[in-house]
């Protein structure tokens, strides 16, 4: 959809039907008065013209724009690679290889450590589950035997 801007010669009727009223009006005393509302309502009459003349054109920027977004999705089919899976497995293996590369692998003071702080909190949590349970099915015991 192309948008025209409308060229303006003056062959509107309307507008020299005004112009021709206007002419005939100022032959009075206020002559003076008219003529610089007349300059004011033509200035008034300009920018408005403009604003209008600029707003098509940003109008048929954007259609252009649209077009042409919709002539490139037509003419670029979506086309699917041929996938090759030994290089794709290639790519991954030396990709996690590179990436184990760059860990930071601790020693055996830190992993005895680390160890050890594992082995005490899973044995904590247990106790603690323990103590829930044996809590809770004395509680349930009490309840079912009423």
């Amino acid at each position: 959809m192309a948008l025209t801007r409308k060229q303006d010669d003056g062959s509107n009727k309307k507008e020299q039907g005004k112009k021709e009223s206007g002419q005939k009006r100022n032959t009075g005393k206020n002559s003076a008065l008219n003529k610089d509302s007349k300059d004011r309502k033509n200035v008034l009459r300009q920018k408005t013209d403009q604003t209008g003349a600029i707003k098509k054109d940003i109008a048929l920027v954007k259609d252009k724009r649209e077009v042409a977004r919709k002539e490139a999705k037509k003419d670029n089919p979506a086309k699917k690679e041929k996938v090759n899976l030994i290089e794709n497995a290639q790519k991954f293996i030396k990709g996690a290889y590179g990436e184990l590369k760059k860990v930071h692998w601790p020693g055996r003071r830190e992993l005895i450590i680390y160890t050890g702080v594992v082995v005490v909190t899973v044995l904590f949590v247990g106790v603690l589950l323990w103590i829930f349970d044996s809590f809770l099915s004395t509680v349930l015991g009490f309840i079912i035997n009423r």
